[in-house]
């Protein structure tokens, strides 16, 4: 079973697709492990080599010392890329994710090659918050049986077209937070993270050319954020999901896939 070593929590990693193909690691949002990749992991690895990661406390990874931060979990990624023996890589992170991405390409810039940052925030005071109802709704869900909470999320996280579609996805979902539940400490203490995220100062250090992916219906990071990441990444392009919520990766698998691909193949 592939673990970093050394100091820090054992975070847990996967290979997939040709060693030969240019690496690409992802990194899921809050909550989430690499088992949540689904379709657009498997669209990606007929291109890229990539590198998916339980986040600390989440799935096979230990979850280290708490409190931690976003900047914590950046070194864990970097960590992640010396076990694997890769010098440089693609990354996309989405939600959470996206927060420790752009860490990653700040304290660790030679070891970002591209970057994409999905449905996510710089953080500071110019950000935009959720709704004090959309985070009612997300911490209700939570206080409730495992099964309840995911359906309840899935409302906010998916649209109303693909739920009904679809709902097999969010029966997979139930069902991996039945058999592997996040501990309730290990959650809390990475919202406590992503409220804590602090890059907004930074953005100026980021050096790797920058795809910012958004969706117009997202209710959990609204879209303005996006913008505001675009403003601040000097030559960021952004990209829009028409009609897609928070989780666009699951909603839009091929189409997400397609835009990456363009994208992270433009500079070779």
């Amino acid at each position: 079973m592939p673990l970093t070593s050394g100091r820090g929590p054992r975070i847990y990693y996967e290979l997939r697709g040709a060693a030969e193909a240019p690496p690409l690691v992802m990194i899921r949002g809050l909550g989430r492990g690499l088992v949540h990749w689904g379709a657009v992991a498997a669209e990606l690895e007929q291109s890229f080599r990539l590198v998916l990661l339980d986040n600390r406390g989440i799935g096979r990874s230990e979850s280290g010392r708490i409190p931690f931060g976003v900047r914590a979990m950046a070194d864990d990624v970097a960590r992640v890329l010396d076990a694997a023996g890769i010098a440089r890589a693609h990354v996309f992170g989405m939600s959470l994710g996206g927060m420790i991405a752009q860490r990653l390409a700040i304290d660790h810039r030679p070891r970002v090659d591209r970057l994409v940052l999905g449905c996510t925030t710089p953080g500071g005071p110019e950000a935009t918050r959720p709704r004090l109802t959309t985070l009612t709704e997300l911490a209700s869900a939570r206080l409730t049986s495992p099964d309840a909470a995911i359906v309840a999320e899935a409302r906010l996280l998916l649209s109303d077209a693909f739920r009904r579609a679809r709902p097999d996805v969010v029966a997979s979902w139930v069902r991996i937070a039945e058999d592997d539940p996040v501990p309730k400490r290990v959650l809390l203490q990475q919202l406590s993270a992503a409220l804590r995220h602090r890059a907004d100062r930074d953005l100026h250090r980021i050096t790797a050319p920058t795809l910012i992916v958004s969706a117009d219906h997202d209710e959990l990071v609204p879209p303005a954020n996006s913008r505001l990441l675009a403003r601040r990444i000097r030559g960021a392009e952004i990209a829009w999901l028409p009609g897609a919520r928070h989780d666009f990766a699951t909603e839009r698998p091929r189409e997400l896939a397609t835009i990456l691909s363009s994208f992270l193949s433009s500079g070779r």
